[in-house]
């Protein structure tokens, strides 16, 4: 890897030198810089220390993390004379790029792993480098390594544990990627497991190449048992879609808003007496939730019953539902408790479970959303003036539950507090204002953050699947994003919101 010094403070034989950079292990991690280096040299002979701005760094694995405002790493190496030109002779492991270079020789792939029920695909985004002509094989072996390390128990692989490729290579044949595995661990798979590797292969082959249609798996170089189509296993479900209904707020009572007109909700009990906010819906649509009065407390409604009492805490989040029904909040008093509660099976609610998350403790979550695989969280919390938009893996026991995992940060600007799962790996968040302009960004952590149009007075937000579907919402009106522009789609209507 070679990188070119032009700083001017480098006082030395060196200055303006092309070195080589002799690390053992280079792609143990890979930091993205900007601007120039500052170079000085140390009290060693020959020893000089580098110091740059980072813009992100790439872990072995391809997880890429966004630097913190304004960081910059000081890197240590030796020098050597070599047939009179100076080279490195001592640095540390990794590479070192431009933010151009790092864009032309990475690329973000996604790789689809399950969700414990192996209903649906989770994205799990890395940043791969080489040739076009070895992503098949790149994206196999990170595959084979496991999800990555926020993913890790929030997440499953059909593949088993110590399965490997069998020579470094996939090559791909008329459209169809063959696939050497280890024979012993691929042999003593069941049919349905193989139908499983295959369908979350394939998912990730044809979300990131145009080049795949078909997965060959090979033991020995022969082609093994997949069963007949009879007793296929279904599809990853992929971007879980929303239904078009939205739960909004007309005169202090719940409403459907189907994106042109809002309708009570039959059977539904009257809520205004408890001073409701920030409604939301589950997936199937029979269920519903919302705050009441300062924010403390968080109400289950269903159709044709009176509102049960489900949460309480201090600041809570706006509630979220889950695929499979339950319901999350978090406490914003920087105690650092997730709430969640679901209904057993006659429909009743059963106890909350808490959970005591240590990265959160002493900020003020703001934002708490599951995605609509059920597998993670946005989670947006405020401390000392600085604002955190961070995804975490939700950690469960069956369908309980249990603990998040050490989040992975998205890069933003700005002081965003509400938040919401716009796609598989982007979110849209914003801060509110009940005066000034507001602009609402997509942060995605496969692409650099996308502002949209800014508006006044934006106070609540909402989004479907994907960035035509984002919704902007004043005080007394619900705006949906056109083109370039935004449009007034609907009136005297407050906080609308599709289920999760």
């Amino acid at each position: 890897t070679l990188f070119w010094s032009n700083s001017t403070n480098f006082d030395s034989p060196h200055h303006g030198a092309l070195y080589t950079l002799n690390s053992e292990e280079p792609d143990k991690r890979t930091l993205v810089y900007t601007n120039t280096f500052a170079v000085a040299p140390t009290y060693e002979q020959d020893t000089f220390e580098l110091k740059f701005d980072v813009v992100s760094t790439v872990d072995a694995t391809g997880v890429l993390t966004p630097a913190k405002p304004d960081s910059s790493e000081l890197l240590r190496m030796k020098m050597v004379q070599v047939d009179g030109q100076w080279r490195i002779s001592e640095a540390p492991d990794g590479v070192i790029l431009t933010e151009a270079n790092f864009q032309t020789l990475f690329a973000p792939v996604s790789l689809y792993f399950y969700d414990p029920s192996f209903t649906f695909g989770v994205p799990d985004v890395r940043w791969l480098a080489g040739r076009s002509s070895r992503t098949a094989t790149s994206i196999v072996k990170a595959m084979l390594n496991g999800p990555a390390p926020y993913l890790q128990g929030a997440v499953v692989s059909a593949f088993p544990n110590g399965i490997a490729l069998e020579r470094d290579s996939v090559p791909v044949i008329n459209g169809q990627a063959r696939v050497g595995l280890t024979a012993g661990p691929l042999l003593e798979t069941s049919i349905e497991q193989r139908q499983q590797m295959n369908a979350q292969l394939l998912t990730t082959f044809q979300k990131s190449l145009n080049t795949i249609t078909e997965v060959a798996f090979l033991a020995d170089d022969r082609s093994v048992d997949m069963g007949s189509t009879d007793n296929e296993v279904s599809r990853m479900i992929v971007d879980n879609p929303v239904r078009p209904t939205q739960v909004a707020l007309s005169k202090n009572e719940l409403v459907t808003f189907d994106g042109v007109k809002s309708a009570r909700i039959p059977g539904m009990a009257s809520v205004a007496g408890l001073d409701p906010s920030a409604p939301a819906i589950s997936y199937s649509g029979k269920d519903f939730a919302f705050l009441a009065g300062v924010g403390n407390q968080i109400y289950w409604a269903t159709p044709n019953e009176p509102p049960v009492l489900a949460l309480s805490g201090v600041g809570l989040t706006p509630p979220s539902f889950a695929p499979n029904g339950w319901l999350f909040s978090a406490a914003g008093d920087g105690s650092g408790l997730v709430l969640a509660i679901n209904p057993d099976d006659n429909g009743k609610l059963g106890a909350p479970v808490l959970l005591r998350v240590p990265w959160l403790v002493g900020q003020e979550v703001s934002t708490f959303r599951v995605s609509r695989d059920g597998t993670r969280a946005l989670v947006i919390s405020q401390s000392n003036g600085i604002s955190k938009v961070n995804m975490t893996g939700i950690f469960k026991s069956g369908e309980v539950p249990k603990e998040l995992t050490t989040p992975i940060n998205f890069l933003h600007s700005g002081m965003p507090t509400l938040g919401v799962w716009v796609g598989g790996a982007s979110v849209a968040v914003m801060a509110p204002s009940d005066t000034d302009p507001v602009v609402i960004d997509i942060l995605d952590l496969a692409a650099r953050p996308l502002a949209l149009d800014e508006l006044k007075g934006v106070q609540w937000i909402s989004a479907g699947s994907g960035v035509r579907n984002i919704h902007a919402q004043t005080a007394t009106e619900f705006f949906t994003n056109v083109g370039s522009y935004w449009e007034v789609a609907a009136k005297e209507l407050q906080q609308a919101s599709f289920a999760g």
